[in-house]
């Protein structure tokens, strides 16, 4: 049964007086711009815990890699009222400008991952290379000859980092096909993805060593069949597994902060009836502890469908962000209920569920602090507490049975 709109802030007034965190969402406007120029969209890794978030940002020079931790001065979040003023510019820089992309951040909110075409640590390695940062302290990660390591997403303890390269980085003979490596906490490399075919976009979770990509390997014979699934494994024992077999590509992996729940984008129907390709992408999650699948949008209308998911744990339920047609959405999965997050008169980019159970972030043209649009994407931090999001038609379709009760 969908929560009505006064049920919904009665819930997150609940969570928000059970929360540890509890001042954070009192405290903040309802909403924050974190970046005021340029353009900057979302990175891929969303931070998987409360603390910091990581963003490219445009600069004269190039591209630089910044960190944000909004709780470090609550007063500078108090002060946030229209228009914003300058004190509200936390941004804290990681690495100097350049060719850089792809970053990620632990939980602790204290070392970070990306990849950069600058060879900022003077090695002379080719190409682009994955860096690995304890604050600003950068330290080479990737070390490959091929030049060819990129989108990385880092463990909760800060050192342990898996990327994708066409390298053969771990003497596994790999002949050139992308795929997925992990480098450890004393610095070796293995290679967690198998076959020819091409894989990609890694997510460590933040616990429970949950590890899941993007592969068009087919799990028996090793040969590519061109259609990419979701793999799903533990950095501790075992391979990896696919866990969809569609006709069409699932991508975009998203592990939720818990490690429980895997949300990735599919244009195949993945129920087991069908399992077709029907061209439109759509946003599904999946519960690793009963091995159930939750089928989260239908929308058909767009021929773009809905991409770019990520996952939080919401006390007990778990939050879905997506995009659909450049409108910004979450599903809770406990809950049975859609929202669509307010960020009218313009387009987004994407929303993730990050820094904490009551708040978004969000790169939109919208001008959320004033009226029409803005040239390029900004950054927002959006507190559902004063901000909430608007209840939408749209219950998800579990299959093959429902894995996780409703509240």
């Amino acid at each position: 049964m969908p929560l009505s709109r006064s049920t919904h802030l009665l819930v997150l007034l609940a969570l928000a007086l059970a929360s540890p965190a509890a001042a954070h969402h009192r405290q903040t406007a309802p909403l924050v711009r974190l970046t005021t120029s340029g353009d900057t969209p979302l990175p891929r890794m969303a931070s998987p815990g409360n603390k910091t978030i990581a963003l490219i940002v445009d600069s004269a020079l190039g591209k630089k890699v910044v960190s944000i931790s909004p709780w470090r001065d609550k007063r500078q979040l108090t002060d946030c009222s229209l228009p914003m003023p300058t004190s509200c510019n936390l941004q804290t820089q990681i690495a100097d400008a350049g060719d850089n992309a792809n970053p990620a951040v632990a939980t602790s909110g204290r070392a970070f991952a990306f990849d950069s075409g600058s060879d900022p640590l003077q090695t002379g390695l080719p190409g682009r290379q994955v860096i690995g940062a304890l604050k600003t302290q950068l330290r080479e990660v990737s070390q490959d000859p091929t030049g060819t390591s990129a989108n990385p997403t880092i463990d909760a303890t800060g050192l342990t980092v898996a990327f994708e390269s066409t390298g053969d980085l771990a003497g596994t003979g790999n002949p050139g096909a992308r795929q997925i490596f992990l480098s450890g906490r004393d610095g070796s490399v293995t290679q967690v993805s198998q076959g020819l075919g091409t894989s990609r976009n890694p997510v460590l979770s933040a616990r429970n060593g949950l590890i899941a990509f993007e592969s068009s390997s087919d799990p028996k014979t090793g040969a590519d069949t061109g259609i990419a699934q979701i793999w799903v494994g533990s950095t501790f024992s075992g391979a990896p597994v696919p866990i969809t077999k569609g006709f069409g590509p699932s991508t975009n992996p998203a592990v939720s902060n818990d490690g429980r729940i895997v949300a990735f984008s599919s244009t195949a129907d993945l129920t087991p009836d069908s399992l077709a390709d029907t061209g439109v992408s759509q946003i599904y999650a999946y519960d690793t502890k009963t091995q159930t699948f939750a089928r989260i949008t239908t929308d058909t209308s767009d021929p773009l469908g809905c991409t770019l998911p990520s996952t939080f744990k919401c006390q007990q339920d778990w939050r879905v962000a997506f995009v659909c047609s450049g409108v910004p959405y979450y599903y809770m999965l406990r809950g049975d209920q859609r929202f669509r997050v307010q960020a009218d008169n313009g387009t987004t980019q994407r929303v993730v569920t990050e820094l904490g159970i009551h708040f978004l972030v969000l790169s939109t043209t919208a001008d959320l602090l004033g009226n029409g649009s803005t040239p390029g994407n900004q950054v927002y931090l959006v507190n559902l507490f004063k901000r909430p999001a608007v209840p939408v038609s749209g219950v998800a379709t579990w299959f093959p049975t429902r894995g996780i009760p409703p509240l």
